[in-house]
């Protein structure tokens, strides 16, 4: 439901662009996070999961078609710039699955103060094979804006609309996890165990 509900938004707010990279990385994304991608085991992680990653999409697709309606053409980002800040949010927590080859770490919990930089690492690698190489450089900075381990005046984006891009996911990934009604117990039960 939630792939329908931002195919949809992406397509009422950039008519014309296509899906075909989106839809491939949410297909991918249910790979990743249900053991079936090549090189990684899955999400083990009870808090930062699939429903949370959904979430946090949903929220992100609606800040950016917001974002998008509401400004000057000279301030919008975009559909391609657009289609990285979702697909950077389907990821941003990637940083918490292992790599099968993993022996070290018993569950991707382990990996809380590293998360956000394995989480561009895993872009960076898989962001080529979708063809948006050139996004990289951006997408392996914007993922830092949902993380503690790179202060954001340490973020480096040059131009103004991929900040705004991080902001938004930001945004997002805190709205997701604070509305959800759940949230408490979620934080008590799931995150800090």
């Amino acid at each position: 439901a939630v792939r329908r509900a931002v195919e949809q938004l992406y397509s009422r707010t950039w008519p014309g662009a296509p899906l075909d990279k989106l839809g491939t990385a949410f297909t991918d994304f249910d790979r990743l996070f249900n053991g079936q991608f090549p090189g990684y085991l899955g999400c083990d992680t009870v808090y930062h999961d699939v429903q949370h990653t959904l979430d946090d999409t949903l929220a992100m697709a609606r800040l950016l078609a917001g974002y998008e309606r509401s400004h000057s053409p000279d301030q919008r980002l975009g559909a391609d710039r657009a289609l990285l800040g979702i697909i950077v949010a389907l990821f941003h927590d990637s940083g918490y699955i292992r790599q099968v080859d993993d022996t070290q770490h018993r569950n991707g919990a382990e990996f809380t103060r590293t998360h956000v930089m394995r989480g561009a690492n895993f872009l960076a690698q898989y962001l080529p094979g979708l063809g948006l190489a050139n996004w990289v450089p951006v997408a392996t900075q914007v993922v830092h804006f949902t993380g503690y381990e790179v202060p954001f005046k340490d973020i480096r984006l040059d131009d103004f609309r991929d900040r705004r891009i991080g902001h938004l996911l930001g945004t997002a990934d805190m709205m997701a996890q604070m509305a959800d009604r759940c949230y408490l117990e979620k934080c008590r039960d799931r995150l800090y165990p």
